[in-house]
């Protein structure tokens, strides 16, 4: 197995005036853990110890010290009785101690935590502490930005807040500001003041040294894949600050500039790089990698990946492993349209008389494996789907369509599910809302998808029957083993039966009646998790990075997914010939013009022009296309206030008239 050089040792410097409980909370959390060095001549000696790669936590040692401005803080005796260095220093003199003392070998810590600092600290005193590079961090006990300042928990308890919690943030020149890591809330019920303070106290303790490891060991992270999804997901993970580093495995020239790009001819290859670059966390957006096994190789060497391994994959790869999976689902089997499998010519015939004998409407064509997309046909006769089922089985998709489905035609409204799994527990993004269909009104053939928008318009009985189906897939997800940390996609369809009214009978709105599954992808969906991405509420401290670091831990159910109040517009521009045979190499002119419609730009299939360097700073002037999806346009808005939303699909229209290329193709009904 490979080796690489160990981490030196991370040094803390904290920052306590009273009790010290968060001080020796955040001590014994490191002592426990084994990572706690208590001489800070050690911090030399660690950059020359050799490590095993897949034992990660011997890379890791943290040296803390001390300082108090208060002479007969508590703190300073826990500090002693804890054996850690502390320092005592009036308030008027910690700049100057700061700068003689602490600092005076050019060699600053890598990261400053208030635990109970009863001071403001003064613009040069941030500056010493780099607090522009998001090294100092502070918790504080209230859900901010309400309650800012001192005694936070009683002025919530006298005003009788239903909901207060602990927020950590990153400490800038603001009082109580900073971008927000984390914000934990609970119900404050019928506590006292005491029980008030003691479940705050508690809280602290529990998330403040979790929040402090992870910033002092941030994560090397791999994001494979080359289109607009990739892009999304890497400008997501780009702006954590647990990233220690971002590197792309086959990035599009429009989003390659986000990291560094490990390159490589097979799987062998990218995995022996990935380790000799340190890669904490794989991500993985197509689905490729999953069917031939990429996950279980980099997990078989102790790197953590998102996505499914290969034996899970097969949700997606193929179709009637699917429908079995639902079929036998333990406890309550899965809904999912009738259908038969076929092989050959006669048992099409076979299947289609059986729906016509069932007085269905006619039914769906799929093939079994996966065709990008584009495996899913609905013909308009029974003449018309025998025909499809013959191109099909003559290899119109190749291997994927040898075998394949029809399907009862369900009909109703189609939403996605994006839910994350980490083995144990699953958490959903809102329902989507996706375009397969390349022409506006739903016309023209299947794709990839030519739009999206999130969440979905549906009504809070459909919400209800979708959480119970969801219930239903954590449970046979559980009872089968589902030994993976990635992404499930539920692509459902909410028929006739579901359009209930708000004010049914309320037995009946927990049953998961008139809710479908139309097929499962082990992915993020494209284009809806350009959608969905907008949707996170960083402002509250709902981090891309941080979530997936918790999958990986089995800790998913302790991430609580916060969304904005908004709703989410994606447009995807795509080229003449798309899906079938796009055409390739038109200029791309008009990027820069865009600017003031406040709208993301995603990649897909695009490439540098001809004779253009890498090194190239006007890159969005050198693009050219170089697939059947170009890019995606992504706006959000307030979806409390109409005229925002309708004033958000404009701005994505008029971006989308100013970029030009030859054969631009793109629907006009997105939102719609």
């Amino acid at each position: 197995m490979l080796q690489k050089q160990c981490l030196k040792t991370k040094r803390v410097l904290i920052l306590a005036s009273g009790d010290g409980s968060n001080f020796e909370a955040i001590v014994k959390y490191f002592q426990d853990k084994g990572l706690l060095v208590y001489d800070d001549a050690k911090t030399s000696l660690q950059k020359h110890i050799r490590c095993d790669v897949a034992d990660k936590t011997s890379q890791h040692k943290v040296y803390i010290e001390l300082i108090s401005d208060k002479k007969d803080a508590n703190v300073l005796k826990r500090a002693h009785r804890l054996n850690i260095k502390y320092h005592y220093v009036e308030f008027n003199n910690l700049e100057t101690f700061l700068q003689n003392n602490i600092l005076k070998k050019g060699q600053g810590f890598d990261l400053y935590v208030l635990a109970g600092f009863m001071r403001v600290l003064p613009k040069q005193i941030l500056d010493l502490m780099e607090f522009d590079k998001n090294k100092i961090v502070n918790i504080h006990p209230s859900l901010l930005p309400e309650f800012k300042g001192k005694n936070a928990i009683e002025r919530a308890f006298a005003a009788g807040v239903l909901k207060t919690g602990v927020t950590v943030h990153f400490v800038d020149e603001n009082l109580d500001g900073g971008k927000i890591l984390e914000r934990c809330a609970f119900e404050v019920s019928a506590l006292s003041l005491e029980e008030l303070e003691a479940k705050i106290h508690a809280l602290e303790h529990k998330i403040y040294p979790e929040i402090i490891e992870k910033l002092l060991f941030k994560k090397n992270v791999l994001v494979f894949g080359g289109g607009a999804r990739e892009h999304a997901l890497a400008f997501k993970i780009a702006l954590s600050p647990y990233l220690a580093k971002l590197y792309l495995a086959k990035p599009n020239d429009g989003f390659k500039n986000l990291g560094k790009i490990i390159e490589f001819k097979d799987y062998d290859e990218l995995l022996r790089r990935a380790l000799e670059c340190g890669i904490d966390i794989l991500v993985i957006g197509p689905e490729a990698p999953l069917f031939e096994g990429l996950v279980d190789m980099f997990n078989a060497e102790g790197i953590k990946t998102i996505g499914a391994n290969k034996a899970w994959a097969r949700l997606e790869e193929s179709k009637i492993f699917a429908k079995e999976f639902m079929a036998n689902s333990p406890k309550n089997p899965i809904k999912t349209a009738d259908y038969r499998v076929v092989n050959n010519i006669p048992e099409a015939d076979e299947a289609l008389n059986y729906f016509k004998a069932k007085g269905a409407n006619v039914p769906v064509i799929k093939a079994d494996g996966s065709a990008l997309g584009k495996g899913v046909y609905l013909p308009s006769s029974y003449d018309d789907a025998l025909m499809c089922a013959k191109e099909y089985l003559d290899g119109k998709f190749g291997d994927a369509s040898r075998k394949i489905l029809i399907e009862e035609r369900l009909f109703g409204i189609e939403v996605s599910i994006m839910s994350l799994w980490d083995g144990n527990t699953l958490v959903s993004f809102p329902p989507a809302c996706d375009y397969k269909r390349l022409l506006d009104d739903n016309k023209g053939p299947n794709t990839g998808g030519m739009g999206a928008y999130a969440p979905s318009k549906i009504t809070p009985v459909q919400q209800k029957r979708i959480d119970s189906y969801l219930k239903k897939l954590e449970c046979a997800l559980k009872i089968c083993g589902a030994n993976f940390c990635g992404v499930v996609y539920s692509g459902l369809i909410l028929t006739d039966s579901s359009k209930v009214f708000d004010g049914c009978d309320a037995a009946n709105i927990d049953a998961d009646n008139g809710v479908y599954v139309l097929e499962y992808n082990m992915r993020f969906g494209d284009p809806e998790i350009q959608a969905l991405l907008e949707l996170l509420d960083d402002g509250a401290g709902c981090d891309l990075l941080d979530i997936f670091i918790k999958m990986t831990q089995k800790r998913l159910c302790k991430s609580d997914l916060k969304f904005k109040n908004a709703v989410a517009y994606c447009l995807t521009l795509a080229s003449k010939g798309y899906p079938v045979c796009p055409e390739k190499g038109a200029e791309i002119s008009g990027l820069m013009a865009v600017k003031k419609h406040n709208c993301k730009i995603y990649f897909a299939g695009v490439k540098y022009k001809q004779n253009t360097s890498d090194s190239s700073l006007d890159f969005l002037n050198s693009l050219a296309t170089n697939g059947g999806r170009v890019m995606s346009i992504v706006r959000s808005a307030d979806k409390s206030n109409p005229e925002a939303c309708i004033e958000a699909i404009l701005d994505i229209y008029q971006t989308a008239q100013k970029i030009k290329y030859d054969g631009k193709i793109y629907r006009k009904d997105i939102g719609k």
